[in-house]
């Protein structure tokens, strides 16, 4: 690695980070130097990150598949499948159904689960046990679909700090209330004070052999809003969120755009086939709010 000075230090370690840390990727390290070697004592990384060069990943990849993990969180198939869309028209990559991973996954005995790979001293997950214990599976999915790549998404729900009625979390700020409830009703939050539930989007891509090619992790959107003046708030289902053909495009070009460039001159961005049926569904069902 190099410092600041870009200066090269050579420093040990007993664990393997290479599925951890991208490439040419900020790191704040804390090490010891005994008999003239260096030891690391403790690493911070961004959780985001490229392990193999970009034109690379879109040369070698043609046909992909998207495995699923939705945790915690309803209504996350549209998010999918916006994703899929995205890939398709912007990478040019056959993107095969996600049941099929579904499916195959659903027959193996390996732990589909991030708590699975929770660390009993630090309550944190543990990343480097999460991978490893994965890459079985995704052999597994590649070799079936015969698919060149992997991407796994796990849709988790998470807590994000509340500021002035801004909701922010893993990259993403969003407002919890509009401009006019923010200026005239102090924000309480939904789950508790300060706070609000909010999804976020864990991506690992993988390549046939197992081998992680690039990791993104961003907020997708905010799970409780304000509703109007008072300090009540209400549950925000997904597919609400999916309506906003706008908002989703910009998220899904700031997430994925420097994985697949957006082409530009294809128009207004369209809501898929898949996001129309949960919309439907939803109105059906009395959960789109009046």
């Amino acid at each position: 690695m190099y410092d600041k000075k870009n200066q090269e230090i050579e420093i040990h370690t007993d664990k393997d980070y290479t599925s951890l840390v991208g490439i040419a990727v900020p790191v704040t390290v804390w090490y010891t130097t005994k008999g003239g070697v260096n030891h690391l004592e403790d690493i911070v990384y961004p959780q985001n990150g490229t392990f193999v060069a970009r034109d690379m990943i879109r040369e070698n990849i043609k046909r992909i598949i998207i495995l699923p993990r939705p945790e915690e969180v309803e209504n996350s198939q549209g998010l999918i499948s916006a994703i899929s869309q995205y890939l398709a028209d912007n990478a040019g990559w056959f993107v095969a159904p996600p049941d099929l991973a579904l499916e195959i996954a659903s027959r193996t005995t390996a732990s589909t689960s991030s708590l699975d790979a929770v660390d009993p001293n630090t309550g944190e997950v543990d990343m480097q046990r999460y991978l490893e214990a994965q890459r079985p599976l995704i052999v597994t999915i590649a070799e079936e679909t015969r698919s060149d790549a992997v991407l796994e998404v796990r849709i988790i729900k998470v807590k994000a700090n509340v500021r002035a009625a801004i909701a922010s979390w893993d990259g993403m700020t969003e407002p919890v209330a509009s401009r006019k409830s923010r200026a005239f009703s102090p924000f309480g939050g939904l789950g508790g004070k300060s706070w609000v539930y909010a999804a976020t989007a864990d991506m690992n891509l993988w390549s046939q052999t197992g081998k992680l090619l690039w990791k993104k992790r961003r907020g997708f959107a905010v799970l409780g809003v304000q509703s109007g003046m008072g300090s009540k708030f209400r549950e925000r289902p997904l597919t609400e969120v999916y309506e906003d053909s706008g908002a989703m495009q910009r998220w899904l070009e700031g997430t994925l755009g420097d994985l697949a460039p957006p082409v530009k001159g294809t128009g207004a961005p369209q809501i898929s086939p898949e996001l129309q049926k949960q919309l439907q569904k939803a109105k059906q069902v009395g959960e789109e709010p009046k």
